[in-house]
């Protein structure tokens, strides 16, 4: 190989590491720090209550037949549905799920099918499941991209708790679950998580091009220093 050529080489991967070092070593940083916190303390369940006080009471006897209830509701004489008795915030209820996903909560005890909990039944429901102490509640109705709730179904009750500082529990309006907690810790990871995926404004997408371009160019850096290592090693023995 002549001087010229190696000398190119040499300047291709100097350049080359260099293009692509600050992604190497973001890959590098956020990967690390993945390995770090434990993921269901990422995601809050610290936090959560295994039972709540209202969930371990005995199932009461004087219950609607749930029969009648789904003949008078058109919506599930033709789909599959589930059915659970359950508590949601301090109330009995009949929740049936088609299977289309739609969902509607019906009270256990007289059939009459209920809307959406209260503001105040949302803070209740952090304040009786988790360990937190909720501080102020409100309602989200707009998608936006790239945020804490993405990938949830709309609305739903955005309720601020003290501790964590900016800790945040996001609560289903219609069957009054708990559907994420979001802390400082889990914002933090989801940060790096867009920058290990290079997907900084929706942060979910870790199929794209860019990505592809950087890994194949990173691979290029590996393979070209490996040549110029071999073919170095090849010239000090001669």
């Amino acid at each position: 190989m002549s001087i010229g050529l190696k000398k190119s080489m040499r300047a291709w991967h100097r350049w080359l590491g260099l293009f692509t070092s600050i992604q190497l070593l973001l890959w590098t940083v956020s990967g690390l720090f993945f390995t770090v916190p434990d993921i269901t303390d990422v995601r809050g369940e610290q936090y959560r209550l295994i039972k709540d006080s209202l969930e371990m009471e005995a199932k009461p006897n004087n219950l609607a037949p749930i029969q009648s209830i789904i003949k008078k509701d058109s919506d599930f004489l033709e789909e599959e549905f589930k059915i659970i008795l359950r508590k949601r915030a301090q109330s009995w209820v009949y929740q049936v799920q088609s299977s289309n996903r739609k969902t509607k909560i019906y009270n256990a005890f007289n059939g009459q099918q209920l809307g959406s909990i209260s503001q105040s039944e949302a803070i209740w429901v952090v304040d009786n499941k988790t360990t937190m102490k909720p501080i102020g509640v409100d309602l989200i109705n707009e998608p936006k991209i790239g945020s804490e709730y993405r990938g949830r179904d709309l609305p739903l009750y955005r309720v601020r708790v003290e501790k964590p500082e900016s800790g945040v529990v996001y609560v289903d309006p219609t069957t009054g679950d708990i559907m994420g907690i979001r802390t400082t810790l889990w914002r933090a990871w989801d940060f790096l998580w867009s920058l290990h995926i290079m997907d900084y404004r929706e942060r979910d997408d870790f199929s794209h091009w860019l990505i592809r371009i950087f890994a194949a160019l990173s691979v290029l850096t590996v393979v070209s220093g490996m040549v110029l290592w071999i073919i170095s090693s090849k010239v000090a023995k001669n």
